[in-house]
């Protein structure tokens, strides 16, 4: 699959099996999050797989939503931040750098036949407890993976003209 194939079919997946990801495709996962580009290049991200159903149970009680998703799939990837530096124009290197390495994972996964959803429905000193981080790391964003139990319809897209300008 190329990167546009994969862009064009990614779907947001919030039902999963039980099966385990094999750790060769955990491990293509976390070399896509480790090739994003960062600010400056200060490779400042970290990625958190979460496997153990305790934590997870852990993970899901920290969510306001309480998503069955977050016990369901059988990983849980957490992008984390060790610098909550702000760059030049004023937004913050650890969202801006984690939110890039988790898309890079997002897209290598569904290569990998692989599901996932973007969840920022957490609270973050809830989510640091539960999984007993510190306070100089921040906690930017959390996605269920694993392989899909459902087939979602693609969701619909503004047409290219309402979202791009050319100056």
């Amino acid at each position: 699959m190329d990167v546009v194939k994969a862009i064009e079919t990614r779907k947001s997946i919030r039902k999963y099996r039980p099966d385990p990801v094999e750790p060769e495709k955990l491990a293509q996962i976390a070399e896509a999050f480790r090739m994003a580009p960062s600010a400056g290049n200060g490779q400042s991200w970290k990625l958190l797989i979460v496997t153990d159903p305790a934590a997870k149970e852990r993970m899901r009680e920290a969510s306001p939503s309480r998503h069955p998703m977050i016990t369901q799939a059988p990983c849980m990837l957490v992008g984390l931040c060790t610098t909550q530096n702000v760059m030049t124009n004023g937004h913050r290197v650890d969202t801006t750098d984690v939110c890039i390495a988790v898309s890079f994972a997002m897209l290598r996964a569904h290569e990998l036949g692989l599901g996932t959803c973007w969840m920022a429905n957490y609270t973050e000193p809830g989510l640091r407890e539960a999984l007993g981080i510190s306070d100089d790391i921040s906690i930017v964003a959390m996605m269920p993976l694993g392989y899909a139990d459902e087939d979602p319809e693609p969701k619909p897209r503004k047409a290219i003209e309402e979202i791009v300008s050319y100056l």
